[in-house]
């Protein structure tokens, strides 16, 4: 059976199983996972329905590859503790015995190696110690320094025999972690250049193996097919990583996209999406010359884990702790009045977002809130019991709030930050006016702001949107001071908002904003969301030539 018929009903039938098809010659299996954010059995816990993929169903894959053939390799590629209820309720200590779920999960399935993502370091680096303390496999990252002073088991490389191969696995981290996360998540760790470190390491490495692999946290800063650069280069540098001599497989991470294996420079490449409903899968066939294995050919695919059962012993394991955040997320907090409709780019202002600006405001003190929609997807809460759900829907991320003191011209020019996305306005089919935005920007680098009112015209050129600006029915003067709320995201440098990584800071609250969600909805007992229209688009239309006869 050919390499490219070997999925029949979630099955796996290969062309080459293990042992050499000539003599001579060896075929690896590789199963590569990234961005799985506690994605652990294939159920949303907040939307109470079935999901497309899940680690349990990733432990069946990998089972069912190593039985057809023992030299497999596993590994993945960061992102992988945090993202789920499950994982925050277990990394801030709220339930659980003190086991990192996704952890145990992946010492089921029997991984051989991960890399670090940024995402592991959200709830700072006591939870990132006990998850890595528990795992049977080792976790890399070349270009993370001072691992050791932070007393986190972490290292650069590692280097596995296959059969006769030597197969090496170097790891790197995503740089960009200190403009996402606050200081005391990541200190006294040092993030370098991950390019300059994977060149030395190469060097290194090379002559000690026969087949190089680099898992990289990270996507790519140019389309793969053009290779136009996208602008993402501060946090993406997949593309430049695959130019380096000596690397035969790249697999990356970090931007949740779905990249089969391909060719790309010197080196395979592929990411496998998200939340594990992906697998890149590869076969690896060898072939001994002059004394040594090179790589003879590369097949593989991105394989769909959405129609697999979930392994029983990982379902099994991790039953008391799912009980447990079923029941915290059923919880009755109060009453919703209104129905509500949570996620996508709000087009006016919206009241699930002013619901998450409330809460900053009530629970800093301050003047003003910034914030931007963080929901995963959208999804309708009808009138009727408030649950932890509904902030768990809300807010996806683990962010704590700053609240830093900014001049009117700083806050001007941070607003206008905010709009840059919008890109006008368009006629077509039966919609008269619909608003056009730049794709590229994911939702939550659009964000409003609570506490003052102002006008967005996205038909003006960009740094000239915003109009109107008021606090207190006044208009903001450039040299007024104001204290404004920010998530500790954005305070951090993330999105790169202007000012916002060097403003003074008056206040931290170190508490995650989905728990002050969920304690803002106790305390008030009774919700009725509404938006407080401190906001809206008002493009300057101009009349075409021909309609001013």
């Amino acid at each position: 059976m050919s390499f490219r018929s070997f999925i029949c009903a979630g099955l796996i039938s290969f062309a080459v199983a293990g042992a050499a098809a000539t003599p001579g010659e060896v075929t690896l299996a590789l199963v590569f996972t990234s961005d799985v954010h506690a994605h652990l059995l294939p159920y949303d816990e907040v939307r109470q329905r079935p999901a497309r993929g899940s680690l349990a169903q990733v432990a069946t894959f990998v089972r069912q590859v190593r039985q057809k053939n023992p030299l497999t390799v596993v590994l993945d590629g960061g992102d992988a503790i945090q993202g789920t209820p499950l994982a925050h309720y277990v990394l801030t200590g709220q339930l659980g015995n003190g086991t990192d779920p996704t952890v145990a999960a992946m010492n089921l399935v029997g991984y051989d190696a991960a890399v670090l993502g940024n995402h592991e370091f959200n709830y700072g680096l006591a939870p990132l110690r006990r998850a890595l303390s528990q795992s049977r496999f080792p976790w890399l990252a070349a270009n993370l320094g001072q691992a050791a002073e932070a007393q986190l088991s972490v290292q650069p490389w590692l280097i596995l025999e296959r059969g006769p191969v030597r197969v090496g696995i170097l790891g790197l981290t995503n740089p960009h972690v200190p403009y996402w996360d606050p200081e005391e998540h990541w200190k006294p760790l040092a993030f370098m250049d991950p390019l300059a470190v994977a060149a030395r390491a190469i060097r290194k490495l090379r002559p000690q193996v026969d087949l190089l692999i680099v898992v990289a946290h990270t996507g790519f800063e140019r389309d793969l097919q053009t290779g136009e650069a996208n602008g993402s280069e501060d946090e993406n540098f997949a593309w430049r990583l695959a130019q380096l001599p000596g690397i035969d497989i790249l697999l990356t991470g970090h931007t949740h996209r779905d990249i089969p294996p391909q060719r790309l420079g010197g080196a395979w490449v592929a990411q496998p999406g998200r939340w594990a409903e992906l697998v890149s899968y590869l076969e690896v066939r060898l072939r001994r010359e002059r004394g040594r294995f090179r790589v003879a050919s590369v097949e593989g695919r991105n394989v769909p884990t959405g129609g697999l059962a979930p392994d029983p012993q990982v379902a099994e394991a991790l039953q008391p702790l799912t009980g447990q955040v079923q029941a915290e997320l059923g919880r009755s907090l109060g009453t919703l009045v209104a129905p509500l409709r949570v996620g996508g780019v709000p087009v006016e202002d919206d009241p699930g977002l002013d619901l998450i600006h409330q809460v900053q405001l009530w629970a800093t003190g301050a003047q003003l809130s910034l914030a931007a929609p963080v929901a995963s997807s959208v999804v309708e809460f009808p009138p009727g019991p408030i649950t932890p759900r509904l902030a768990h829907a809300l807010y996806v991320y683990p962010n704590s709030l700053v609240v830093v003191q900014v001049s009117g011209e700083q806050l001007k020019a941070i607003l206008e930050h905010a709009v840059r996305g919008w890109e006008g306005v368009r006629c077509t089919g039966d919609v008269p006016l619909q608003l056009a935005r730049d794709e590229r920007l994911p939702p939550y680098n659009y964000d409003t702001l609570e506490g003052a009112t102002y006008v967005v015209d996205p038909t003006a050129p960009v740094g000239q949107r915003v109009r109107g600006l008021k606090f207190g029915g006044r208009a903001v003067q450039p040299t007024d001071t104001l204290t404004l709320v920010v998530n500790s995201y954005r305070a951090a440098g993330g999105g790169n908002y202007p000012f916002l990584r060097n403003l003074p800071r008056v206040k931290v609250v170190e508490k995650q904003v989905v728990d002050l969600l969920v304690e803002y909805f106790a305390k008030s007992k009774t919700l009725q969301p509404a938006a407080s229209e401190n906001w809206f688009f008002a493009p300057r239309l101009v009349l075409a030539p021909e309609s001013r006869r």
